[in-house]
């Protein structure tokens, strides 16, 4: 029994290696062994070790095992089990790469000390990394010798931990708590939602990349400039490459890590004075796993590691929208003044979304703005399974009654989905103080609190699919 209690504890606090080793001890037990191989299958799944999932299963013949297996087999077709980037895709990338501009003064790196590898020349801050250097244009009277090195170096590990173990060294210690919240900032619903209940003083820092892609800033910057305009809330943009890291791995452009998209403001912590980060991520990214599976966040490995290194850098790491869900979201901006200057899709035009892409779906639809459901993407996405953002879509495809597009999706839509836009009350218990009070004074101006939070803690949408 107590066994049993362990590997679960294990299990749901992300702790894989310890899950399997408890589950290890239980194969024998045939009231057991069910419940084993699943906690083996799936940790395997979790961590991406396809090919040791198939190994282990040779022998087993239960239906959930087959089925990761034969998933397993399918990942391990491609390089790494990941989509692999087509031949013209990595030649565009290193072309990309290639035309990145370099320091003045070139430094070597430094695989021990991490702070080592930042570098100064104007109000550009350069990083050197093994395979080149990214930068961030940093404010005119920025003094990278004035950051603490445990800023430099939680940095570094948010750029670079997924590739270099070296990065999660022991942090310098020293940093004292500052004074001032801030808050990554992408100018979308969740995160605008997240701005809207924090503070009026907290520093918005949005990351801006520095070359040409598909991604278009031109509806960020109708909200952010009438944030700056009015004086709202203060934006600070700061132009980076470093989401070209990644793609010397075999990735396409994109952030490292989740918390890669707040590197500027690190940087910056001791120039502002910060005490606090907080990023937009929703229930569907916090107490919901990938969007349709119900977890305590709060005892996710995710979530220790990640707050206690933030800690370490004299910083309190925030989830102010932790107990709002991307539905709730949508009802704090559409009551907030920002509503008009607000559009998440990244394809519009500075004033409206495209109405074809998925943000356009789940996001504009039930604002009431224009979308089309038929359009290849959107139908795309809507016949996929697992559904993607799987709770909340099938949210909005209630909210637009849009139930006759998908037919096959009949049962996860018999029942009132009206809970998912009230806000989850410890969902707050996550913000530390002195932030958490003005949070949960703005959710609950906002938002009516879920009365039956089973509703929440029971969702487990297609189990048949790994998580």
């Amino acid at each position: 029994m107590l066994r049993r209690v362990l590997m679960r504890r294990a299990y749901n606090a992300g702790r894989w290696d310890a899950a399997r080793t408890h589950a290890s001890h239980l194969l024998s037990r045939p009231s057991e062994q069910t419940l084993a191989r699943s906690v083996i299958v799936r940790s395997y799944w979790n961590e991406g070790r396809f090919q040791e999932l198939v190994d282990c299963t040779k022998e087993w013949h239960d239906e959930l095992s087959h089925s990761y297996r034969e998933q397993a087999i399918d990942r391990l077709k491609v390089t790494g089990g990941a989509k692999k980037l087509t031949m013209m895709k990595e030649e565009k990338l290193q072309r990309l790469r290639d035309d990145q501009p370099q320091p003045k003064v070139p430094i070597n790196w430094s695989a021990e000390h991490m702070d080592a590898n930042f570098s100064q020349e104007g109000s550009r801050v350069w990083f050197r990394y093994p395979e080149g250097y990214v930068f961030w244009d940093m404010p005119s009277d920025y003094d990278l010798q004035s950051t603490h090195p445990a800023l430099l170096c939680l940095t570094a590990e948010v750029l670079l931990s997924p590739w270099i173990s070296s990065s999660k060294s022991p942090l310098p210690k020293g940093r004292t708590l500052g004074e001032r919240a801030s808050l990554s900032f992408s100018a979308g619903t969740d995160s605008t939602a997240a701005a809207a209940v924090m503070g009026d003083s907290t520093l918005l820092g949005y990351h801006r990349r520095s070359f040409d892609s598909m991604l278009d800033h031109r509806n960020a910057e109708r909200l952010i400039n009438h944030l700056n305009s009015t004086g709202e809330r203060e934006v600070l943009s700061i132009s980076s490459n470093h989401e070209l890291i990644r793609t010397n791995h075999g990735k396409p452009v994109g952030f490292s890590t989740d918390f890669a998209c707040a590197s500027h403001l690190l940087l910056l912590a001791d120039h502002f004075d910060l005490g606090a980060i907080g990023f937009g991520m929703p229930i569907d990214n916090t107490y919901l796993w990938k969007g349709r599976k119900f977890r305590k966040f709060e005892e996710t490995q995710y979530y220790t590691y990640w707050t206690k290194r933030f800690a370490q850098a004299g910083l309190d790491l925030l989830f102010p929208v932790s107990s709002i869900s991307e539905a709730g979201a949508l009802m704090v901006v559409k009551a907030s003044p920002w509503l008009e200057h607000l559009n998440s899709c990244m394809r519009g035009d500075g004033v409206k979304g495209c109405g074809r892409c998925w943000k356009c779906f789940h996001k504009n639809g039930p604002l009431g703005r224009k979308m089309d459901p038929h359009s290849k993407e959107i139908q795309i996405l809507l016949n996929k399974m697992p559904l993607r953002t799987a709770q909340h879509a099938l949210w909005a495809i209630q909210k637009l009654k849009l139930e006759h597009l998908v037919p096959h999706l009949s049962d996860e839509l018999k029942s009132p989905l009206d809970w998912w836009e009230e806000a989850y009350r410890p969902g707050l218990d996550l913000i530390q103080q002195p932030w958490r009070d003005i949070v949960q004074e703005r959710t609950e101006k906002w938002l009516p609190y879920m009365q039956e939070e089973k509703m929440l803690q029971c969702v487990n949408l297609f189990p048949q699919y790994p998580v």
